[in-house]
């Protein structure tokens, strides 16, 4: 047995949602900002001109709609189980809840370890971004600046994360609207500065060049879209410490930011795009091909100051991203520590604050300095495979819990209790859609790294470690704790005894199910 903050004894992957002792103080102005902003990271600001130089405009502009459709779907069935369900942990107490404990542990695990190694990433990304204005910046003097930025934020505790990525929020939504107004102006025509006629720069991007590479570029796009979403779920991390958690989740899972802050961005990115942008385009490994698409874009037009506002922002953003998994990181790893799923320092709390799993998380930041080192390009590439396919993980396990909620509900004759609380619109049918994308996408990133349309290609076993960590933690967990349970009875679901979230619905006297 383990002990929780919240003073209630719990087993490993028990149902019971025990509080973390985690300081409520994020408001729903800041979440506002947060979610709006929480996915806009290197996915859709760096990795989008690669994908769009190796497989056209057309299947980047499908893999964005497919799996922000899908993306919607999880948001939807996650506020429908944070708001019915409220408590720590999230999407991973839910699969301990509705799937297995052992599942439960996998993607807690899962989801710790695709953050970490997110954070060196993002770091990374920042100093390659730094070398829009001197090719020369070295990672050995720019990383520790960064990591010392990071731990000031942490340093102020919850609130001034909030505050700081309410700002971070604000300057991403402010450079995708300078985008959006800047394209549209440049295919009107508004631009003097750009010599480029408007008809044959659309032709230019949108005809014989719509499909490049066949199948292998539209796995590539599939896989950069995925990546360019992450980070929607953890939101539900975030709901954790606001002050109405189950009013915020509500304004998590809202389609129009979807469209405007990913579709239509990617959509006039492909109308005013020209030049290749992607690394593959310099075999030299020049870092200075590593520049953002959308500065690339407002560069061709020859517009003076917007390029370098636009990069500034950027790197903000990048920054942001890395903070955010930071934050995500250290809860995620306080959450399953508390419940007796990791060490047990990184589950204590000091002044409110996962020191220990913020320790943890800043150590494996230092990694970032690979950066620096001969081939260490090559050696991140291997850090990056752990988390290639954790995405696709985590929102296919909330909708599956989701779907198997509502099966236990039928099979048990139940019915939620709160006719208020919010209930996914797209329901089961909805969440088998969202399951069938998310499976082709992990079929995808494998496809994708056999057959590879970059020069030179990544490692073939890069594509797939990721699933192997996985299943390595899986089966690991049912042999250490004897539990052999794949999946757990629809009849045997527990739906929580002190919450009373759930009543039995009207029934024949003979056949009514117990009261929860």
């Amino acid at each position: 047995m383990a002990t929780t903050p919240g003073n209630v004894a719990t087993t490993p992957g028990s149902p019971e949602l025990a509080s973390t002792g985690l300081e409520k103080v994020i408001t729903t102005r800041q979440f506002i900002f947060m979610a709006l902003g929480s996915s806009i990271g290197a996915g859709l600001l760096i990795a989008s001109g690669q994908a769009l130089d190796v497989s056209g405009p057309a299947p980047l502009l499908i893999a964005f709609a497919m799996n922000g459709f899908a993306v919607w779907v999880t948001m939807c069935n996650l506020g429908e189980l944070s708001t019915h369900f409220p408590g720590e942990g999230s999407f991973y107490e839910f699969s301990v809840r509705f799937i297995s404990p052992a599942w439960g542990f996998t993607m807690g695990w899962n989801y710790v370890l695709n953050m970490i190694f997110i954070v060196p990433f993002e770091i990374i990304i920042v100093v390659m971004c730094a070398r829009y204005w001197d090719i020369n910046i070295s990672a050995l003097y720019l990383v520790p600046v960064i990591i010392f930025g990071l731990i000031v934020i942490y340093a102020f505790g919850t609130r001034w994360y909030a505050e700081a990525e309410n700002l971070f929020g604000i300057l991403k939504i402010i450079v995708i609207a300078v985008f959006i107004v800047t394209a549209i102006c440049i295919l009107a025509g508004g631009v003097r500065t750009d010599p480029r006629p408007t008809v044959d720069l659309a032709y230019k991007q949108w005809g014989s060049g719509a499909f490049l590479n066949g199948a292998p570029g539209f796995f590539f796009a599939f896989a950069t879209a995925g990546m360019a979403y992450g980070g929607t779920e953890m939101l539900g991390l975030t709901a954790a410490e606001c002050c109405s958690p189950q009013r915020v989740m509500k304004l998590a899972m809202i389609a129009v930011r979807i469209i405007l802050l990913h579709l239509v961005p990617v959509l006039l990115l492909s109308l005013v795009l020209t030049s290749r942008t992607s690394p593959s385009a310099n075999n030299d490994g020049s870092a200075k091909e590593l520049i953002s698409p959308f500065v690339v874009a407002v560069s061709e037009a020859h517009i003076p100051v917007l390029p370098d506002f636009m990069n500034v922002v950027i790197v903000t953003s990048i920054f942001s991203v890395a903070s955010a998994c930071v934050f995500a990181a250290s809860r995620a790893l306080q959450a399953i520590s508390a419940r007796g799923m990791g060490p047990r320092f990184c589950g204590r709390l000091y002044r409110d604050k996962p020191v220990g799993a913020l320790a943890i998380i800043f150590a494996f930041s230092l990694l970032s300095f690979i950066k620096a080192a001969k081939n260490g390009d090559e050696v991140f590439v291997w850090l990056l495979s752990l988390n290639s396919c954790s995405n696709y993980l985590t929102w296919l396990s909330i909708c599956v819990a989701q779907i198997r909620c509502r099966l236990a509900l039928k099979r048990q004759r139940r019915s939620f209790q709160d006719p208020q609380a919010y209930n996914s619109p797209v329901g089961i049918i909805g969440s088998v859609v969202a399951v069938i994308i998310f499976a082709y996408g992990l079929v995808v990133q494998i496809a994708a790294g056999a057959k590879s349309p970059l020069v030179p290609p990544p490692p073939v076993a890069a594509s797939f470690i990721g699933l192997v960590v996985v299943v390595v933690l899986w089966v690991g967990y049912m042999l250490y704790m004897h539990d052999r349970t794949f999946m757990i009875p629809l009849d045997m679901i527990e739906f929580g005894h002190k919450e009373n979230i759930f009543i039995p619905t009207t029934l024949p006297e003979s056949d009514q199910a117990p009261a929860v």
